[in-house]
């Protein structure tokens, strides 16, 4: 898995700075974590719902919201999916919205997943190169 990756889903580097930028705090680390666990999937469902609707701007600002959040816990696919769909709502929507939702769900889901697998025990360790 190496140093960048903890899973296939989620970049260990990215899990660090925002453990750095919390103060080194396990347990905030684990409290943001559950926020995320338990607002990412209603995210997913408001980008489906408002793609299947064509609501632009919904879909904009739920797919904006839900970059921001997988960007700060390292799962890199699924922010960049959010922001290409994101930047597709400011050009009028993208012409393959719900194809663009399912597959954000699916990643969602995966990166969830890979989110609570990760012992922020081993984040807080300092890397053996350090």
């Amino acid at each position: 898995m190496g140093e960048t990756m903890t899973s296939g889903h989620i970049h260990r580097a990215a899990l660090k700075r925002l453990f750095e930028v919390l103060g080194n705090d396990v347990e905030e680390l684990e409290e943001l974590r559950g926020d995320y666990v338990e607002d990412a999937p209603a995210l997913a469902r408001r980008i489906s719902e408002a793609a299947s609707k064509g609501d632009w701007t919904a879909l904009r600002i739920a797919a904006h919201t839900l970059k921001s959040n997988a960007h700060d816990f390292g799962a890199t696919r699924l922010s960049e999916l959010c922001a290409f769909l994101e930047k597709a709502c400011y050009h009028g929507g993208p012409a393959d919205a719900d194809a663009l939702a399912e597959g954000i769900a699916q990643e969602e889901e995966a990166a969830r997943k890979a989110l609570l697998d990760v012992s922020f025990e081993d984040i807080a360790r300092p890397s053996p190169d350090a």
